[in-house]
């Protein structure tokens, strides 16, 4: 046999192999029984997993119990930051107070009057937790930690995350400093949609050159904690691209973990566990392994129609602009999104085309997931038409007799009233002639006199 032959003879066996690899070896998909024994076994006390752009739910464990979110906490503090301050070149100045941390916690190991980028003290919050950068951070955006704190609860408050409370911006912890994993789900999502937020929290190593005291090598370069990231870890997940680690003895291991596989983007939130990266996987795995992305509406679909224009009997078509997708688990026929359409009341012409005339509340598992605006599809102007003319016309016939009906009855109260005084009138005076004509004289009271 030639070498050209025994070329081609391995060349088909591979190709062979290959076509025997993809035909026979099972891709992991599991049906709804596997996969409820699959995460059965997820050792945190709450866990969730969104798809990040619609928030939809597609599993959940103890979703609104209360825990310790550690440093998970930070990415609220970087949202809050970043809402406030956008000069990411800004100088930030270390105080005494800021760097007064609990001891064997995480830290940059800032020094007092040392100045720091905002930028760089993100990355050393994020990247390596450092609890020293966060509360530079906090302070040099709104004056003091405490009032940093103040904005991060009602940042929280103001996305829907109304089970939980910050008392530090490191996550350090205290008793009065909690979450669950659906709030902690609702801060997530708003940091996936901040580009900076995503680009600091994907990156496995950085530079931090503007720490005015940190200006040896060794001290300037920093490694992403986020195990997801590392190829060297054995909890490297290839999909994964950003998000926040967190521990502390009372909150155990926290997790956010995201990823991103094809066009499925997702965001698993792990608390109190013992293994909170092995945890995340199983929640990625099986979301992406069980759900397709499907299209609840179309771009420009109409959705219903309303009654705009009583008299004239005129009825609207509503429509919904732009697609809306959500995840379909593909073993199962459960329906987690639910939605309900909703038209203004009393919506009067003119109406112009894309006025909004209602909207359209999308639920997963409940919650609210998403409006959607209904749009009119055309513009409407009544016109006059004969049955307008008409019913315009007997309106005005109707509103004219009544006021004639009115004065007439007025004109007859009158007359009445009148005729009854001129009858009394005319009675009195009848009386008085009686009287008169039966009048007699008394001739005696005349005094006699003789006749000449």
């Amino acid at each position: 046999m030639t070498q050209k032959s025994k070329t081609v003879s391995f060349n088909s066996l591979r190709i062979a192999l290959l076509i025997f690899l993809i035909l026979f070896i099972p891709v992991p998909v599991y049906s709804k029984e596997e996969s409820n024994t699959l995460l059965s076994d997820i050792n945190a006390k709450s866990a969730i997993l969104i798809e990040a752009n619609t928030g939809q739910i597609l599993f959940q464990k103890n979703p609104n119990s209360r825990c310790f979110p550690a440093s998970t906490t930070k990415i609220l503090t970087a949202l809050v930051a970043l809402s406030k301050e956008k000069d990411l070149d800004k100088l930030f100045k270390v105080s005494k107070n800021a760097i007064m941390i609990e001891p064997g916690s995480s830290s940059y190991y800032l020094n007092e009057g040392e100045t720091i980028s905002f930028q760089d003290a993100l990355y050393a919050m994020l990247l390596i937790s450092a609890n020293d950068a966060a509360n530079v951070i906090a302070e040099n955006i709104s004056g003091s930690i405490q009032e940093f704190v103040k904005e991060m609860n009602q940042f929280a408050q103001n996305i829907g995350a109304k089970d939980s409370h910050f008392v530090n911006p490191s996550g350090l912890h205290n008793p009065q400093h909690y979450t669950t994993a659906y709030d902690l789900s609702l801060i997530a999502r708003q940091a996936y949609k901040n580009e900076t937020l995503r680009k600091i929290v994907s990156t496995v190593e950085y530079k931090i050159t503007t720490a005015s005291m940190h200006k040896k090598p060794d001290w300037q370069i920093i490694y992403n904690i986020n195990k997801l990231l590392r190829k060297n870890s054995k909890y490297y997940y290839p999909y994964a691209n950003g998000m926040k680690t967190g521990y502390t003895a009372q909150a155990k291991r926290c997790l956010i973990a995201s990823a991103k596989k094809d066009d499925i983007d997702l965001i698993a939130v792990i608390l109190s566990s013992d293994d909170a990266f092995a945890d995340a996987i199983k929640l990625l795995d099986y979301g992406f392994n069980n759900f397709r992305k499907e299209e609840l509406f179309k771009q420009n679909q109409i959705i219903g129609k309303v009654m705009v224009d009583k008299v004239n009997k005129k009825w609207i078509d509503g429509y919904i602009k732009s697609s809306f997708y959500v995840l379909k688990n593909q073993n199962t026929n459960s329906e987690d999104i639910t939605y309900r359409i909703t038209f203004l009341k009393d919506i009067k012409p003119p109406i112009n085309k894309d006025t909004v005339i209602g909207n359209v509340y999308i639920y997963s598992a409940g919650n609210l997931l998403s409006s959607i605006p209904i749009f009119s599809y055309e513009s409407y102007i009544p016109q006059p038409k004969i049955t307008t003319v008409i019913h315009t016309v007997k309106k005005g016939l109707v509103k004219g007799m009544k006021i004639l009906f009115d004065f007439l009855l007025v004109v007859v109260v009158l007359i009445v009233i009148f005729a009854i005084a001129t009858i009394i009138r005319l009675r009195r005076k009848r009386v008085k002639l009686k009287l008169r004509s039966t009048k007699t004289i008394d001739f005696s009271s005349f005094p006699n006199k003789k006749l000449k």
